[in-house]
């Protein structure tokens, strides 16, 4: 859980960095809307909120195994 959370906020911040530093994507989500920047970030930190908890489990299966 704690490694999801992380990936979240990980996938939020890079979200806000991608949307400053990258005009186009900026101007693209002026023009789609409210509804645009909504899935565009929360498909963000989903993605990175689901890698970060699958690298967990992985870290944490394989720390069992060596002990």
């Amino acid at each position: 859980m704690t490694h999801a959370m992380m990936g979240a906020a990980l996938g939020l911040a890079f979200t806000l960095a991608l949307i400053l530093v990258n005009p186009a994507v900026a101007e693209l989500l002026n023009h789609g809307g409210r509804a645009a920047a909504l899935v565009f970030v929360g498909t963000m930190v989903t993605t990175f909120a689901i890698g970060a908890a699958l690298t967990g489990v992985v870290l944490i299966l394989n720390e069992d195994k060596e002990s």
